[in-house]
């Protein structure tokens, strides 16, 4: 009697323990029903998806759209409380923008942590204001005009002499163009960062090498086949920027980051990062405190250390010029920066590709609006591009931010509510930017759930959701004027791009004018011809961006032009 007794209370302890395990739904917000009954809740649905799409913020999207709600929960993390959704913009928005009780989630403050003491990873408060008190130039007009601009639109020119050899040499056949752009962005950043104290380029190495091409040494293929050419080596620094944007990626889409983090940092390979990137940034950081006592103020870093005396001397303290804390502040500039606006260029670049009409409208409306330089048959300067209004070109941009969004976070710093719904302290709130109102037809709203904050705010446009959202569509986001024209508006309607709020991307700005140039530029001299599907295709990775998995253009050179003036 004793065994079977005892194999009943341990079976029934053990059932019992088993579904304390399983995952526990927060009351009142919809969830997939199945998903309570496997410790692993939606995981493996998840994993399934990711596995044939890689598409993490359209599966969050279909979640929604399955539930028909605008918050619903989903159980990703075992044995955590599960992720709250927000689809439905207006409100998103509102948690971005107005909502304090909303933070910056801590599994992001762990997966970032190899950028070290950065001023991303803070929470709210005045350790954060006092960070972003230090960049407060380096997104100014006078800043990005008249220092970064220029060398900007040299770097693009460099960019075009690229292109133009690449299209010779591959005589009408694809290629890739992922490193070339990645290239090009990683000069303008560490010119944006150090200015001519770091003397090191991306690009020029790979200009120098096609240079010494022959199209006789391309072998000979199908028409159809890209071609591959051969990379240039970049320095240990300039390799050591990208390895350590790949690091951001895992961990950033690991379960477990803080973990994931420990375990590449005691990698031997990963430790030769850090000290190579720590003796590069030290030797910048004397070079930009002598610039600093000799009162040439130039770049990002430049700038960073007048602030820093400036708030020294304000609050009787040793300014920390030389301080982990400067270092790493400063690294996370070239680092995430060419990482993101590079992505950024190649989805622009795939869909002028993919919707060929798109292109010549807007390589029509780059012509007719430059004409000093259309009928001088030569690219326009930094000058005539920054002036010229090109509110096609502005629509092309933010659609395609629109169609390649990434995932923003916020985590409750307190127990709150989200449209009605009862959401703890703790738990991960994620805005859905691939879902209802922004690439699929809204959910209904109960207006009367709206936070107080919500109903005070002016509402943004909305989409025409008879048409598809997943379309490419420019015109979208230009509003009809009396004399026939259009003008651009960004609140056309929703899209979550940058993010929103007082931690919004802080670098959009120079992201924006570097995609505005190089795009200008790349359309004004070049076709973007139709390439085959295999090699097409807008499917994208999340990550600490959305990176295009293909990144292939035909290019044919279509200058001197001819061009009618009236």
């Amino acid at each position: 009697m004793a065994a079977p007794f005892a194999f009943t209370v341990v079976s029934t302890a053990l059932y019992l323990f088993y579904k304390w395990l399983l995952p526990r739904p927060l009351p009142g917000i919809p969830y997939n029903s199945q998903a309570v009954k496997s410790l692993r809740g939606d995981e493996p649905d998840l994993a399934r998806y990711l596995s044939a799409s890689g598409e993490f913020s359209s599966w969050l999207g279909e979640q929604c759209l399955k539930m028909k709600s605008p918050v619903c929960q989903v159980f990703v993390q075992p044995f955590k409380l599960p992720w709250v959704l927000v689809a439905d913009f207006h409100e998103a928005q509102d948690i971005l923008m107005r909502r304090n009780e909303f933070d910056k989630p801590q599994f992001l403050i762990d997966a970032l942590q190899g950028l070290g003491d950065f001023h991303a990873r803070y929470k709210m408060g005045d350790a954060f204001r006092a960070r972003r008190q230090l960049r407060q130039d380096l997104m100014a007009p006078k800043f990005l005009n008249n220092y970064i601009g220029p060398f900007l639109h040299s770097k693009a020119l460099d960019l075009i002499k690229l292109f133009e050899v690449k299209t010779h040499l591959a005589n009408g056949r694809p290629f890739s163009v992922r490193e070339d752009f990645t290239r090009t962005v990683l000069d303008v950043m560490l010119y944006h960062t150090f200015g001519t104290d770091y003397n090191e380029s991306a690009l020029e190495p790979q200009l120098e090498l096609l240079y010494q091409i022959t199209p006789s040494s391309i072998p000979e293929d199908r028409i159809d086949e890209p071609v591959t050419f051969t990379e240039a080596p970049r320095s240990f620094f300039l390799e050591l920027l990208h390895e350590t944007a790949e690091v951001l990626e895992r961990t950033t889409v690991s379960s477990t980051p803080r973990l994931s983090f420990w375990w590449w940092s005691k990698q031997a390979w990963y430790k030769k990062i850090v000290i190579e990137r720590n003796r590069v940034l030290m030797v910048q950081l004397r070079k930009a405190a002598n610039n600093l006592h000799a009162g040439k103020i130039r770049s990002a870093l430049d700038h960073m250390m007048m602030r820093e005396q400036v708030a020294a001397e304000k609050h009787g303290r040793e300014p920390q010029l030389f301080s982990q804390g400067m270092a790493d502040e400063i690294f996370s500039d070239p680092m995430t920066g060419h990482h993101t606006t590079s992505s950024a260029l190649i989805w622009v670049t795939k869909y002028l590709t993919g919707y060929p009409h798109t292109q010549s409208k807007l390589r029509d409306e780059l012509y007719s609006t430059l004409t000093e330089a259309a009928v001088e048959k030569r690219t326009p300067t930094f000058e005539e591009l920054r002036r010229g209004k090109l509110p096609y070109l502005e629509a092309v941009i933010e659609e395609a931010r629109r169609l390649t969004p990434f995932v923003i976070v916020r985590e409750a710093a307190e127990d709150t509510e989200i449209l009605g719904c009862k959401v703890p302290k703790g738990v991960q709130c994620l805005m859905v930017s691939a879902g209802p109102g922004i690439m699929a037809p809204s959910v209904p709203v109960d207006e009367k759930t709206r936070s107080e904050t919500s109903k005070a705010a002016k509402p943004w446009g909305k989409w025409d959701e008879l048409r598809d959202l997943k379309l490419f569509e420019p015109e979208r986001w230009l509003k009809s004027r009396e004399d026939g024209k259009a003008d651009f508006d960004a609140t056309s309607g929703p899209q979550l791009g940058f993010g929103m709020g007082t931690r919004q991307c802080w670098g959009r700005r120079l992201g924006h004018l570097m995609v505005r140039t190089i795009i200008a530029l790349v359309v004004w001299e070049f076709e973007m011809m139709e390439i085959p599907e295999d090699l097409g295709g807008y499917a994208g990775v999340d990550g600490i961006s959305r990176e295009p998995v293909k990144a292939f253009a035909r290019l044919r050179r279509i200058t001197p032009f001819e061009v009618q003036v009236s």
